[in-house]
Parts: structure tokens; C-alpha cells; sequence
């Protein structure tokens, strides 16, 4: 591609000579993973995001406005497999599947420490390098020595005519060294290595700690990641998976494992659960709301500190988008993660032919991912007899759980009730944590998970009191739960009773871009916080407190008074009921609110709306959601249309001017980050594409 068909800006651009042998050396296959560092205006990861087509390139740059260059250079370029990574290498890398090729234009004097941690992910990575000056040529050689490899170092000089009067001059361009490395005994060790666990290949138990080969024209297998993980996963809703995963996440911190929590699909109150068990956030895992290579990306981010993951799985097992399709079911995240799964199976009322339904699940998908069954609200007996029918399936019996009236977790119209609202929960699960340790085969679920102690468990340290040191190394990779160092805005982020449903990737993309959140609450406070450019109100049950809300003046007249000086204000859902000019209770009242939206919420006899949507402007998809809830709206919005995965069904929603952006959708900002980007900055530009 020619150097002028890239948007330039004033960040430095591999030239199109030095980068057409550049990409020769890296000798990309179709299903290359490939790491760009160094990405500059992404020349390198656009055309190599065009030659592997089946894999996917991961474009590293610390500079934002190279980040921005190289996302409008992969969107004229039509590329979907190119991920932009922000921040300085190597502390942005952890967290993404290990690369097959690694092109390293620039390393900010971080040289040794890029290609330490690139070689330790993959021993057999094919290296290339793009140096100017003669120390960083010293360097790369010093290296490469201390390893014993022998790289093929190139020089180049390109010059170019130039007119000069009425004669042509050659204009030389700065000679430049493409190094290229292959660590010479890769091929034998990573192979012997695979080799010597193929005998393991049909124990269930192991299939997820083997390597995967995954050779390619020769190239060496790439280890699978290997963090320790389990996903529970269940026939249907109501079979107990957030009991048991509570369960477990207490019972695993309790023996002082650092675990880390996950969520598939787009719930918000499970995730709750999570927390208040682990003391720290949890994640949603949504394979409609990211790519595939984005979903993983974002796991290993949250996984990398934690010596255990727990997987809670949403709906059945195998319900997808449509009720007719694999697509965003949790089998989807499984597969994506590579995840062991344990089918939790609701046994009240049933015998024998809860076999035939675990052999269905097996059967379903030949790569099921199942490993593992328990038993719920089944008694030890009956669990017992159908041991051998189970395992007969070459699936491990992990144990039957009985009824427990005590951790019975009430249901309300949008789901579970939360956390805070169940009285001495921390006791029950403490008591809970103690029955499944009795009645489930605990180490042979660590087992399943790859979980192994190296060192005997400390007697009562807690993810509480590692949470500081989690976040702390959250932090530095870039992760959940980090605080932008260089925030420069101030943002009120509504947080009480009424309004707690929030993405926790939302909250870290806004820290991330710059957005210290401030919490307040609508139901408590007199008014906003000070000092802040933009609020932000979530979703939640203000229905359940409209009459406290409403009797809340000072805070109604502070949100007034904000939105006239134009601050910014986002709002989702329960938000954007609150903002209307009255809302109907659970009882039938109607009770005035803030009244920035011409329009009334009022209470409808059943769920409408339900699920995911694309929200779309001039037929261009700008950012991915969702919407449930049992409250409309007279005026639901007409600034977006959304659209249904795989349907033809629609609908017109959200109001947007200069400062607002509300509606009854539930915003994934990772799907469509611009959107939420130029409306916080007032450069929002109608119908722009960015999904």
C-alpha cells in the first residue's frame, strides 16, 4: 500500500519500502496472531491485518492520537481483526493470546522487557525489528546474544528523486536495520512439550491443560492459556447457578484462593452477588456485545491476577440470540475462553432421566466443554445411585447439592433481589460454603479448573484483604477497577438504592479516557457533586422509590440546573425514567421528577423491549445494547433505531442533543466507544460508523 493512501496526522509512519520487507520477514500465515508495538499511524497493522484474514493483529500504541490514526486507518482499510491496544508497552501487553509474529517499531527504550515477556508467551515467536540508531542496534544485538540466538539483521536505505530545478537528485532517507529472530530450538521444545501430554488427551479432567496444536505450515504449536477457570452453566434459568457460584466463590476465598469473578451475558445483578462475596468487581463476558478475539482479550485482562476464575453462565446452556442460535450463548463464551464447564442440573423431581439430559448436553455440541455435573436440589442418596449412569458418559460427577431454605435468594421483576437486601447473607453463605465443602467433591472441581496449590492456603486470608493488592496489579496492565493517573474531568455516577446498574467495563473505559467518577445519590443528597462536567445515571428500580426521589427537591433542582449549564449527562434505562417529567410507582401513583424529558414513565403489564439491540443511525450501527424492563415511556425517543440480532424486528429510541444521551438501552461502551467519546467531548457526529 502506498504511504499516501494512509491518514498521516504527525505521528512517525513505517515508510512503504522498509515496511513491504518488514512484513516479507514476519512470514504471516492466514491465522496469525500478530503484535504491532509501536504501532504509530497502524501502516504495519493494517496490511498485516489484511494478510490474516482467519487471525488478528493487536496494534499497541501509547500516544492517543496514534490510536485514533491507526482506528481510522483500519475502518478506510474495511478490517474487523484489528484490535487497538492504548498505553506503553510492556505494560499494556498482559492479557491477550499469545502471538505468533511480533513486530517491534518501537519500544521507547523498554526493548529487553518487550521481548522477555513476548518470548516467555510464545518461546517460538517470530520476531521482527525496525531500528534507527546505532545504540538500539547495540541493544537488540545484547540481547539475542544473552539468548544465544543468531538474528538476519538487513540494512536498508531508500532514496527517493526529487526535482531540484530542471534536474532530478536522489533524496536518501535514513538507513534503517530490520532484524528478524526465531528462537532457533522453539520448534523441538514446544512440540516434545505438547507431545509428552497427548496420553492425558482423554481424561475430561485434562483436556484443558494440554497444549493445543496448532500448527500451521510448519510453524510450532502455541500453548493454550492456562489460567486456572471453571464456567457453571446450567439446562435453563432457575437451576441455582448463582447459588452454587456464591457458593463456591465463598467457599474457595475461605480457603484463601484469590479468585476472580465473570458473568456471561448482560446481567447486572448477578455480577452484585459476585462482589459481595469477593470484595472486588466482577466482569460481564457477551460475545454479542465483542468480538470474539475482544471478549478473550478482556477475560485474560481480568483473569491474569487471579489464581482462579469462576464462570457464571445466563439461561440455558445453549440459548443464544433468537432462541434459535448458539450466537452469545454461554456455550459461545466457553468455547471463546476455553473454559471447562460444569453443568449444574435442578434434579427435584426427577431420577433416571437426569442422565438423559446431561447425555443430551454432551451429545449437543461435540465440543460440549463439559466436564463436570452437580446435582442440585437433589439429597446425597439419589445422587449416589445415579453416580455410575453419569460417569458412564465420561463426564465427572462432582456431587449433589440439597434444598437449602436459608440461601433460598428471592426473585423480583427484573431478576434477583440484590445482595444488600438479603438479610445476614454473609452468614448464610459462610454456612452454605460449609455444606457444598461436604457434599461436592471439591478438589476434583479444582481439578477440573487446572487449579493446583503450590504452597498450603493461609488460614483465613481473604480477597478482601488482597483486593488493594489485586486492583493495585489491575492497575498497572491496564485493567478493571483502574484509575486513570492523568483524569482530567470529573463525572457524577449516580450510586444508591435506585440506581446501581452499571457495566463495570463502562465505569473503566470512562477512568480510562481520562473521567474521575464521583458516586452520589439522587435519593440521599441534597446536590450534584461539585467541580463536574458530565453525570451519568444508570439503570435500577427508582420506580420502587419515586416517591422519595420526587420529595428529594434539592437534588431534582441540582440535576435541572446542571442540564441548563450544559453539562453533559448520560443516562440508561432507570435513568432516563428519572429525568422525565413524572413516573408511575409500583402502586399506581404517578410522582414528578426531573422533568428535563417531555414525557411520563408509567408501569406496563409485561416485559417489553426484551434483549439485545444494535442502535443505528442513517443505517450505520453506532454501539451495541440491551433493554428489559416493565416501566415505558409516552416519548421513548426517535435519535436511534434498534435493531434486533437476527430478526427483522425495531424500534425507534433515545433522545440526544448537545448534552444528553438517554434512553431506555443499557450501553456496552466497549461496542461503539466513539459514540460515547464525542458526545462526552461535543464532537458527536450524526450517522458516524464505529462498530
Amino acid at each position: 500500500m502506498r504511504d499516501e493512501w494512509f491518514i498521516r496526522g504527525d505521528i512517525p509512519m513505517t515508510k512503504s519500502e522498509v515496511r513491504a520487507v518488514s512484513i516479507s520477514k514476519l512470514d504471516l500465515q492466514k491465522s496469525s496472531i500478530v503484535y504491532d508495538i509501536g504501532a504509530g499511524t497502524g501502516s504495519v497493522s493494517v496490511e498485516a491485518a489484511l494478510q490474516v484474514p482467519e487471525g488478528h493483529v493487536y496494534a499497541f500504541e501509547q500516544k492517543e492520537e496514534g490510536c485514533a490514526l491507526i482506528r481510522a486507518n483500519a475502518e478506510k482499510a474495511g478490517v474487523k481483526n484489528l484490535t487497538v491496544v492504548p498505553g506503553k508497552a510492556p505494560e499494556s501487553l498482559p492479557g491477550y493470546p499469545a502471538p505468533d509474529q511480533v513486530f517491534l517499531g518501537g519500544s521507547s527504550g523498554n526493548m529487553d522487557k518487550i521481548l522477555d515477556f513476548v518470548t516467555e508467551l510464545n518461546p517460538a515467536v517470530q520476531i521482527v525489528i525496525n531500528v534507527i540508531a546505532l545504540e538500539s542496534l547495540t541493544q537488540a544485538m545484547a540481547w539475542f546474544a544473552k539468548k544465544g540466538w543468531e538474528p538476519e539483521v538487513v540494512c536498508m536505505q531508500v532514496s527517493h528523486a526529487a526535482k531540484r530545478g530542471p534536474y532530478h537528485m536522489m533524496q536518501a532517507q535514513n538507513p534503517i536495520y530490520v532484524i528478524t529472530v526465531q528462537n532457533p530450538d522453539a520448534n523441538a521444545s514446544v512440540l516434545q512439550k505438547h507431545e509428552g501430554n497427548v496420553s492425558a488427551v482423554s481424561d475430561p479432567a485434562r483436556n484443558f491443560q494440554n497444549l493445543q496444536a496448532q500448527t500451521a505450515q510448519g510453524r510450532p504449536a502455541r500453548a493454550s492459556w492456562k489460567r486456572p477457570r471453571i464456567l457453571l452453566a446450567a439446562p435453563g434459568s432457575g437451576s441455582g447457578k448463582t447459588l452454587l457460584t456464591t457458593g463456591l466463590l465463598t467457599l474457595f476465598q475461605n480457603r484463601g484462593i484469590r479468585c476472580r469473578s465473570f458473568k456471561c451475558g448482560p446481567d447486572y445483578i448477578d455480577p452484585m452477588f459476585h462482589k459481595y462475596v469477593l470484595g472486588i468487581d466482577s466482569c460481564n463476558l457477551d460475545s454479542f456485545f465483542l468480538s470474539e478475539e475482544e471478549l478473550r482479550a478482556l477475560f485474560h485482562k481480568r483473569a491474569e491476577s487471579a489464581e482462579l476464575s469462576i464462570l457464571e453462565g445466563v439461561m440455558g446452556y445453549y440459548d443464544g440470540i433468537g432462541g434459535n442460535s448458539l450466537s452469545a450463548s454461554t456455550y459461545e463464551v466457553a468455547k471463546i475462553t476455553d473454559t471447562p464447564v460444569i453443568l449444574v442440573v435442578d434434579g427435584k423431581g426427577s431420577s433416571l432421566s437426569l442422565a438423559a439430559q446431561i447425555k443430551g448436553f454432551l451429545d449437543y455440541q461435540k465440543d460440549s466443554h463439559i466436564c463436570g455435573v452437580i446435582l442440585n436440589k437433589t439429597n446425597k442418596m439419589v445422587g449416589e445411585r445415579l453416580r455410575p449412569e453419569i460417569e458412564k458418559l465420561d463426564v465427572r460427577y462432582l456431587g449433589a447439592v440439597p434444598v437449602c431454605e436459608t440461601m433460598d435468594i428471592k426473585s423480583r421483576h427484573l431478576g434477583l433481589t440484590m445482595p444488600e437486601e438479603q438479610s445476614e447473607l454473609r452468614g448464610h453463605l459462610d454456612a452454605f460454603a460449609e455444606q457444598l465443602a461436604q457434599c461436592l467433591d471439591v478438589e476434583e472441581i479444582l481439578k477440573l479448573a487446572g487449579y493446583s496449590e503450590k504452597e498450603p492456603a493461609k488460614a483465613g486470608k481473604t480477597i478482601q484483604e488482597d483486593a488493594k493488592v489485586t486492583e493495585t496489579a489491575s492497575r498497572k496492565a491496564g485493567q478493571a477497577g483502574s484509575v486513570c493517573s492523568h483524569a482530567v474531568h470529573r463525572m457524577a455516577v449516580a450510586m444508591d438504592e435506585a440506581f446501581c446498574f452499571y457495566y463495570q467495563e463502562n465505569l473503566d473505559f470512562l477512568r480510562r479516557h481520562g473521567w474521575e467518577l464521583v458516586p452520589f445519590s439522587p435519593l440521599h443528597d441534597a446536590a450534584l457533586p461539585d467541580q463536574i462536567e458530565a453525570i451519568l445515571l444508570g439503570g435500577g428500580y427508582p420506580e420502587l422509590y419515586a416517591k422519595e426521589l420526587s420529595s428529594n427537591e434539592p437534588m431534582l433542582a441540582s440535576i435541572r440546573n446542571a442540564h441548563a449549564s450544559g453539562i453533559k449527562i448520560l443516562a440508561e434505562c432507570g435513568g432516563f425514567l428519572y429525568l422525565q417529567e413524572h413516573l408511575e410507582d409500583e402502586h399506581g401513583n404517578q410522582w414528578p421528577m426531573a422533568g428535563l424529558i417531555q414525557a411520563d414513565g408509567f408501569r406496563t403489564a409485561k416485559l417489553g423491549r426484551f434483549g439485545y439491540i444494535s442502535l443505528e443511525q442513517g443505517g450505520a450501527c453506532r454501539i451495541k445494547g440491551h433493554e428489559f424492563h416493565y416501566w415505558d415511556s409516552t416519548a421513548p425517543g426517535t435519535a436511534f433505531h434498534a435493531a434486533k440480532p437476527q430478526s427483522n424486528r425495531g424500534w425507534d429510541c433515545m433522545h440526544q442533543t448537545d448534552s444528553l444521551l438517554a434512553g431506555f438501552p443499557h450501553l456496552y461502551y466497549l461496542s461503539g466507544p466513539e459514540l460515547i467519546l464525542n458526545f462526552l467531548s461535543g464532537t458527536a457526529t450524526e450517522g458516524e460508523t464505529t462498530v
